[in-house]
């Protein structure tokens, strides 16, 4: 194993560029909207989060059902990286129920404060509804910041900083460890179960589940997406008949 630095917003890009992919052993999103917000908080306040744990090897099986030949994939640090991604880049996540969900993070530069949306900070214009407006490439600091700061009758001065802090955690460093790519399949399964013991806990079927998509004598994979295709076929509606 190594170490490496990598910024938040290199390793958000290399997922969007396809460089880094998501192996079959992984679960779909288990974070409350509540540990979007606190892991955002952490940030701006400068504290650390964790590190991520990536491999390299072209036989593994991406959740999209290609093999990873070129790829680094993500063993560990997944709801971390999707997360980031919900909050900062306006992408919907998948959870445990196979539903499409939105998770806006708001913010409040006036008092450094960060919150899940709700009706009731939808209305409060001291609020930033949503902090990704703040990371897309169209966003104007120039045009943003005055009209708030009129909005709420403040100085612009008092809300500059604040709002530019925010939109600096895209430099946050993230650490990566890399696994040996000489690891086989079982060991690094094994390691991501061993990690995912702690904190958020797999669940039986988690487990079972990452087992089962690491067989590669009975195709354990194409058996792991007919599984969940058929979870979700009796949630969804749509899926009926």
């Amino acid at each position: 194993m190594k170490s490496k630095i990598n910024s938040v917003g290199t390793i958000l890009a290399a997922i969007e560029a396809g460089e880094i992919g998501l192996p079959e052993i992984q679960r779909p999103f288990v974070w409350k909207s509540t540990q979007v917000r606190d892991l955002i908080d952490s940030l701006y306040l400068g504290f650390p989060i964790g590190y991520i744990i990536t491999w390299q090897n072209p036989d593994v099986i991406l959740k999209n059902g290609t093999r990873s030949i070129g790829k680094k994939i993500i063993i560990d640090g997944q709801q971390r990286i999707t997360a980031l991604k919900a909050a900062l880049v306006d992408q919907k996540v998948l959870d445990n129920n196979f539903k499409s969900k939105r998770i806006r993070i708001s913010f409040d530069p006036i008092t450094k404060q960060f919150a899940t949306l709700t009706p009731a900070i939808e209305k409060d214009k001291r609020w930033i509804n949503d902090i990704s407006v703040l990371f897309d490439n169209s966003f104007s600091s120039f045009k943003f910041i005055p009209q708030y700061a009129e909005a709420n009758e403040i100085n612009p001065d008092d809300i500059a900083e604040p709002i530019e802090h925010l939109r600096q955690l895209r430099n946050n460093d993230l650490g990566n460890i890399v696994l040996s790519p000489l690891l086989n399949i079982e060991s690094v399964t094994e390691i991501f179960n061993r990690i995912n013991s702690q904190g958020t806990k797999l669940s039986f079927a988690d487990f079972v589940m990452s087992k089962l998509a690491f067989d590669e004598l009975y195709d354990g994979a194409n058996i792991r997406r007919t599984v969940e295709y058929f979870s979700r076929f009796l949630i969804e509606s749509q899926f009926g008949y």
